[in-house]
């Protein structure tokens, strides 16, 4: 259970890291403020995903 539940939370940092990248490109091309919104939101959610799964995969190496 624990290596899935680490593998799931990578993944999913990984998808909000490729949201924050896309939404990112599309402010600086358009300067939409919401897309910088997106991007800053996207970010913060791949930080806190990649740290539970560092979290989950420190808790099965114990």
């Amino acid at each position: 259970m624990g290596d899935k539940q680490a593998s799931d939370y990578y993944e999913l940092a990984y998808r909000h890291r490729k949201g924050a990248e896309e939404a990112f490109q599309t402010w600086t091309l358009g300067k939409e403020h919401e897309y910088h919104a997106a991007a800053m939101l996207h970010a913060q959610m791949a930080a806190m995903y990649a740290g539970m799964a560092s979290a989950a995969k420190v808790v099965l190496d114990s």
